[in-house]
């Protein structure tokens, strides 16, 4: 497990975020708490696990506020559950958690599985944009003109 980060830092990787044009989204109905994600994300404490117990109840959700966009979590998810969508269609969300497309996951039963502060997602609907459905339903999918070299 990674050092805590000091607030310096943080204020650096919140700054660098900010600038991101995409953003890790994950399918909670297909993750399987695996971790692979939080072993090769290059951000500490930027995707964090929950529900040891269960295995229904198992998963991990991204900190928006500090994933830079770098898209190795996507790239590495050995169940493709992990999708990068615009930054723009997961404004105003604090988590993966808030950004779901579906409230099939325990998690949304036992709110408690996850820090109190993050526990927004709790009285919200779940996602339907268009665009970030779509993205769902293909494998390995690039987000056009956001994905693409420079």
């Amino acid at each position: 497990m990674p050092a805590p980060q000091s607030d310096a830092r943080r204020a650096a990787l919140v700054k660098g975020a900010s600038k991101a044009r995409v953003k890790a989204l994950i399918d909670l109905s297909a993750c399987t708490g695996c971790e692979v994600c939080i072993a090769v994300c290059p951000v500490p404490q930027c995707i964090e696990k929950f529900g040891d117990e269960e295995p229904a109840a198992k998963g991990v959700y991204v900190n928006y506020d500090i994933c830079i966009g770098c898209q190795l979590c996507a790239k590495d998810c050995p169940w493709d559950t992990i999708r990068m969508v615009p930054t723009v269609t997961v404004a105003g969300d604090q988590t993966s958690l808030d950004s779901q497309l579906n409230h099939e996951h325990a998690v949304f039963q036992k709110p408690e599985l996850v820090p109190e502060e993050i526990r927004g997602f709790v009285n919200r609907t779940p996602k339907n944009d268009p665009a970030v459905l779509g993205l769902f339903g293909k494998q390995n999918p690039v987000v056009p003109g956001l994905m693409s070299p420079k």
